[in-house]
């Protein structure tokens, strides 16, 4: 049934598994639609009641599979930023907790997948990044509502890589381990959502998003979805794809997108 990911079912837990790892787990348009399926599945099916996030092989995710970005149209474009968001929202919006099991380094939409969860445990030798910048393309202010101004504009302005124990001092994650004591980590926070009331939990989760709802945390998400849709199909975020395949240093210019850009 999924190409781009798989669901391994055990009992009242289930695993979703970024299934790419010939591309570091990157995403397409294909994934984001797949996940979104998958957490439909996650929510409807009475057998199960927590679902962990994880990625196959050595990398929790790449981020954007640049093979996709860089030869789609404005159209493809357009209907990955929705299924970007949309997988991102079904998670997060899910009535069933979700713990991300960030199994390696998480970059760019890779970051976002991972925070869209509700309990996040690391190897402490992964990283996040936010790479968008570096591809002409914006992350906003995502994490403001968590890290702080400061923080959340480091993050985003210079998209350096940020070690998972510093992601957990900061509280952009809620653990960072050692790899012997990874599965050690993730199991504890599992099996203590398995002991707790499910209508609860859902509830939990409901009045967590209505407060960031009302503080603009959606609105926000809704918003710099046609910002970076835009910024994908200008020269400069059409350079950066250019120079990453090419193996050179990007030459950005600021210029705007015309209409011929988007052909």
């Amino acid at each position: 049934m999924y190409k781009s990911i798989r669901i391994d079912k055990a009992g009242p837990v289930w695993r979703v598994v970024l299934n790419r790892p010939e591309v570091r787990n990157a995403h397409d348009l294909e994934m984001f639609r797949e996940l979104i399926d998958a957490f439909d599945e996650v929510e409807n099916d009475p057998e199960c009641r927590c679902a962990v996030l994880t990625g196959e092989g050595d990398f929790f995710s790449a981020g954007q599979d640049l093979r996709f970005t860089r030869s789609a149209d404005a159209l493809a474009i357009d209907a990955y930023g929705r299924a970007n968001v949309g997988a991102r929202q079904r998670i997060q919006r899910n009535f069933k907790p979700v713990v991300a099991a960030m199994n390696g380094p998480a970059i760019g939409g890779g970051v976002y997948l991972a925070t869209a969860c509700d309990l996040i445990v690391s190897v402490d030798t992964a990283f996040l990044q936010m790479r968008e910048i570096q591809a002409g393309n914006h992350a906003g202010g995502a994490f403001l509502f968590t890290v702080g101004r400061a923080r959340s504009l480091e993050l985003s302005l210079l998209g350096r890589r940020i070690a998972a124990p510093q992601a957990e001092e900061w509280g952009l994650i809620n653990r960072s381990v050692p790899a012997s004591e990874f599965q050690a980590a993730v199991d504890d926070y599992v099996n203590a959502l398995l002991e707790l009331p499910p209508l609860a939990i859902r509830y939990t989760k409901s009045a967590t998003n209505l407060l960031l709802d009302m503080a603009g945390f959606s609105t926000h998400s809704e918003a710099s979805g046609p910002m970076q849709r835009y910024l994908s199909l200008s020269p400069d975020g059409r350079e950066a794809k250019r120079a990453f395949q090419e193996k050179r240093k990007p030459n950005f210019t600021g210029a705007y997108p015309r209409a011929a850009d988007e052909a």
